[in-house]
């Protein structure tokens, strides 16, 4: 369909029309539209949005939070759209030349984790390798696929750039990002972070979701609803998966 010329112009939001894949609102961005913890996300995110504003969007799947980031950002925010699975990059490519962005919004077709290397995912979801997961013990060898990792330390020093926003989603890969973004989260002006936390994936691979909440405790973030209501960590863990903002308080 999209090789003879079936793009929408989707509305988005009220100020904030986008052309579209014909995958991309099927597959991804209706959800901004459907769900109502997503939408509550989305909106938090956009109200959160400044100008000039630097956005490293981790898990970026079919890229919509880049490209609300440049659009809400004006005209010299940029976004770095990190993701494992090459379909989902070439989605990304394909909307930001839609929509005219494609200076300012940059792919990197990798994991982000505590440290550069390979490491071994296994492609799920509605279309073939469209999002990439860990693998678990019930993974055959046959199913994993070699990706390319990166921090978010690497990445800032990379580009010569310092987020001033990133979002964090990695089903339950969060800790490692964050312990790979140590210098990132560690600046003068840290950035605000907004993260799906994963209790339950995380619990039902031996895993502690604690450590996620520790290792931004440590770094002097405090976390709160999309909202902006301060949470603590109890009300967090009682969740199979929750949408926070991380930030440090002046």
């Amino acid at each position: 369909m999209y090789a003879i010329g079936a793009v929408s112009t989707i509305e988005m939001r009220g100020d904030w029309s986008l052309k579209c894949h014909p995958a991309a609102y099927r597959l991804a961005y209706r959800s901004q539209h459907d769900d109502d913890e997503q939408v509550a996300e989305f909106d938090s995110f956009i109200s959160n949005a400044r100008d000039e504003m630097v956005f490293f969007d981790v898990g970026a799947h079919f890229g919509l939070f880049s490209l609300a980031a440049i659009h809400y950002g004006g005209a010299r925010a940029r976004a770095f759209a990190v993701e494992p699975s090459p379909t989902a990059t070439r989605i990304i490519e394909i909307q930001a030349r839609l929509n005219q962005v494609s200076d300012r919004l940059r792919i990197i077709q990798a994991s982000a984790n505590s440290q550069a290397g390979w490491e071994d995912m296994v492609s799920v979801g509605v279309i073939a390798g469209g999002y990439f997961v860990l693998p678990t013990e019930n993974h055959s060898a046959r199913e994993l696929t070699k990706v390319q990792s990166i921090t978010l330390d690497g990445l800032a020093e990379s580009q010569s750039v310092m987020p001033t926003h990133i979002k964090i989603d990695v089903e339950g890969n969060e800790a490692s990002v964050i312990k790979g973004a140590q210098h990132v989260l560690s600046q003068s002006r840290p950035p605000t972070l907004f993260l799906e936390l994963h209790n339950k994936m995380i619990r039902n691979q031996n895993g502690n979701p604690c450590e996620t909440l520790n290792l931004l405790k440590n770094l002097g973030y405090e976390t709160f609803s999309l909202d902006k209501t301060l949470l603590h960590q109890e009300s967090i863990l009682d969740k199979d998966l929750v949408r926070i903002i991380a930030e440090k308080q002046s």
